[in-house]
């Protein structure tokens, strides 16, 4: 079918007998409409946009409600579509009376899986108000898109980088960049040191981005810290997530790419001869929160002679005996344990849970192209991508099915990312490369419960010998997922590493 440069009107109507979407493409200026997958966002939140919240929070009682649908071929004709998936409801006639606040978005960007990337339209937010047993008509117009993507504006001391990445982008068929954001300490800005210094990569959170340095260099007590002629003469790098899969995870995979080779082999490189960074062993280093925590976890413990030492905080559990809850080579069920009981996956600080597994699953489902919950670029989709494999028709593997049941053979592909076993199997190989260069930080609440699984590593490593692993645990008391002060965070490992030199 022929496309159009667009304008999207999506007549949104229904009532609680049926309902109908009617869509009609017409010319713009706005980028030209391709296959994607379009949303609909109903939130009870005034201050924020529906879209910004599709997905999250996923539990059910205060989650946005969104339905969704892939779009192929759009010719400009009115097309009467109805939505595939839903989350947490199944169908609009679901609704919940009362005030709504209402949007529209078309994910079209088939290389970043951000739902508000680039060129990606949407709608303006409309107020409703619906009563049980009414009907309700809404016309929402796709006017406007996310502006391209341009690299925040260099500073003094924060420089940002993009560069094209063959490795990745034949491994994708497509162009594929890698990006970062550089951090120049204070001795060099200031010209008096002309050497290179030892460099801190920072892993970011799940399908974290590599512009949160600008937020993070707006705090003043940061700035400040940072700009100190006592704060430390180091240079940090923060690397970007993103991958068109979600989350690189920043290791080799079957289904992600090599994304470990890229960064050592173009972007480590390309950022030591062009900023003054000491590309040696004894000079790089590793730190980051969840994503980020087991991210920095798993390079030192993979390549323990390229780094000289990791700060993981709130890692993602180094075994798949704890998974977050399940044991994936005991459980057969992810969504119910081993009582019947329904399992979660997040709680309150306070030991109370908010939502499970199972929701989460459905929540990546209706955000997954063709209602697939593989292809969400989420959280449970990401361990997917980056731990399992392909099948013959070049489909992810899933570790479980839509019901939970758990697949043991998948689980058996993924063991070579057990972290806790490749340490046991291996340590009379990289125990000497990887002793003292591991330094753990975790609250004893965590919202995820993957103190958990670090537990068992600690108890690991406790009973290894020749040599002494002389890795280091802080626990938190009733501290949740990530909540370290800026204190423990950054400055404590930027300290540690600006003494060692």
């Amino acid at each position: 079918m022929k496309y159009f440069p667009s304008l999207l009107l999506l007549l949104f109507a229904f009532s609680v007998q049926a309902q109908d979407i009617a869509v009609r493409l017409e010319s713009t200026e706005l980028p030209q409409a391709t296959d994607g997958r379009l949303f609909v966002a109903f939130s009870r939140d005034a201050d924020d946009e529906p879209r910004f919240s599709i997905g999250w929070p996923v539990a059910p009682a205060t989650a946005t409600r969104v339905f969704a649908m892939d779009i192929q071929g759009w010719d400009g004709d009115l097309v009467f579509l109805e939505p595939t998936a839903g989350y947490p409801l199944d169908a609009m006639n679901e609704l919940e009376e009362g005030t709504w606040y209402v949007q529209a978005l078309f994910d079209q960007n088939r290389v970043l899986p951000d739902l508000n990337a680039p060129l990606n339209l949407y709608s303006p937010v409309r107020q409703v108000q619906y009563e049980a047993g009414e009907s309700l008509n809404i016309r929402l117009n796709l006017a406007q898109a996310e502006p391209a993507e341009a690299l925040p504006e260099d500073t003094t001391y924060l420089k940002h980088v993009k560069i094209h990445s063959p490795l990745l982008s034949g491994f994708y068929g497509q162009n594929i960049h890698l990006r970062a954001s550089v951090l120049l300490p204070r001795a060099y800005v200031a010209g008096e040191a002309s050497g290179d210094f030892p460099v801190l990569y920072m892993i970011g959170g799940l399908n974290a981005r590599y512009d949160r340095s600008v937020r993070l260099f707006e705090r003043e007590d940061f700035r400040d810290y940072w700009a100190d002629p006592d704060g430390p003469q180091v240079v940090m790098v923060f690397l970007d997530g993103m991958s068109p899969w979600g989350d690189s995870y920043q290791v080799n995979s079957e289904i992600s790419g090599p994304y470990a080779d890229a960064n050592f082999t173009e972007l480590f490189p390309y950022l030591a001869e062009n900023f003054p960074i000491q590309d040696q062993p004894d000079s790089r280093y590793l730190s980051g929160c969840s994503t980020g925590g087991w991210v920095s976890m798993a390079l030192q413990v993979f390549y323990p002679d390229y780094f000289a030492g990791s700060w993981p905080f709130s890692p993602d559990s180094p075994t798949f005996h704890a998974f977050q809850l399940v044991d994936l080579y005991e459980d057969r069920n992810a969504f119910t344990n081993e009582h019947g009981m329904w399992r979660p996956s997040m709680r309150e600080t306070d030991g109370e849970p908010m939502f499970g597994v199972g929701d989460e699953i459905a929540a990546e489902r209706m955000m997954g192209t063709g209602d697939n919950w593989l292809y969400s670029g989420q959280q449970w989709a990401v361990w997917n991508v980056v731990y399992g494999s392909l099948d013959n028709q070049g489909l992810p593997v899933p570790v479980w099915n839509e019901q939970g049941a758990i697949d043991k053979q998948a689980v058996e592909a993924w063991r070579r990312w057990d972290i806790e076993q490749y340490i046991q199997n291996n340590w009379g190989s990289i125990g000497e490369s990887l002793a003292g260069k591991l330094h753990f930080t975790m609250g004893d609440m965590d919202n995820f419960y993957l103190n958990v699984g670090l537990r068992r590593l600690e108890q690991t490593l406790s009973g290894l010998e020749s040599p002494d692993p002389a890795a280091s645990f802080a626990w938190e008391p009733g501290v949740g997922h990530c909540d370290f002060s800026i204190q423990q965070f950054y400055i404590e490992p930027l300290q540690e590493i600006d003494a060692r030199h």
